[in-house]
């Protein structure tokens, strides 16, 4: 009985994964291409200071150009997700323990990381094996669901515990440099979306590991888009947005054509 649970488990999780539907996705055009190129050259910056792994960087950057989402909206340039919400890949090609229960965003050093709705910051810290890592509390979603994000694996805070956010705010930079053991040598934000924040003082307790209580049943944040499930949104200045959704994590860039 237990393996037929975790079998069905399985299924729906891979159901669930490969039948998103990116609308706004323009596959396989040659500027989506150039930005999915471009993005895994610059994410995989570790391997040049580490000459030693030619082959397994040759192997990363060929499953990155392959694999790799570009899901810009029409009209925008921006970051590719190299590993989706659901997945069973990790961002180097290995495959995971568990269902993936975030978004793995790739880009290039010291970018700007923005805050995906108003909140107010819960937790900036550097893990061991995270590194530096900020929690934001985002109020709650459109369906009521408590909306508690961590954005992983970043490098400087711009930031600081208990400072309030507004969608589209600067709040971290992607790293300089991939020092830490849960970025997979792969530079990336690792987007997650949960509803029980984990305290420092309930930190390493059972059921209490990274940052919140359902580290291992998270929201799909593909749900929660502003333009609608499914539909990656990029922030703009002057345009609402309505109060319980996401825009995307990274600055959007306008086609010039």
């Amino acid at each position: 009985m237990t393996n037929f649970r975790f079998l069905v488990l399985l299924l729906l999780f891979f159901f669930c994964n490969f039948s998103i539907n990116y609308s706004n996705e323009t596959e396989g055009s040659a500027e989506s291409n150039n930005n999915v190129n471009e993005n895994c050259e610059n994410s995989l910056q570790w391997y040049e200071d580490h000459p030693g792994y030619k082959g397994e960087f040759k192997r990363v950057l060929k499953y990155c150009k392959n694999y790799a989402k570009d899901v810009s909206p029409e009209g925008f340039i921006t970051n590719p997700i190299i590993s989706d919400f659901g997945s069973f890949s990790g961002v180097n090609t290995r495959p995971r323990d568990t269902v993936h229960q975030g978004i793995d965003i790739i880009g290039p050093a010291e970018q700007n990381v923005i805050a995906v709705a108003d909140g107010k910051v819960l937790e900036a810290i550097v893990d061991d094996c995270w590194g530096a890592t900020l929690v934001v509390d985002h109020g709650k979603s459109l369906d009521n669901k408590k909306l508690i994000t961590i954005y992983g694996h970043v490098g400087d805070f711009v930031v600081n515990e208990n400072d309030s956010v507004k969608r589209g705010d600067v709040i971290a930079k992607l790293p300089e440099k991939v020092k830490h053991l849960c970025m997979a040598r792969v530079r990336h934000l690792h987007l997650q979306i949960g509803q029980q924040y984990c305290g420092k003082e309930e930190k390493n307790n059972w059921g209490c590991k990274y940052f919140i209580k359902d580290f291992y049943n998270s929201l799909n944040p593909h749900l929660y888009w502003a333009d609608g499930k499914n539909k990656v949104t990029c922030y703009e200045k002057d345009k609402k947005f309505e109060k319980g959704t996401l825009t995307y994590p990274f600055e959007c860039k306008k086609k010039t054509n």
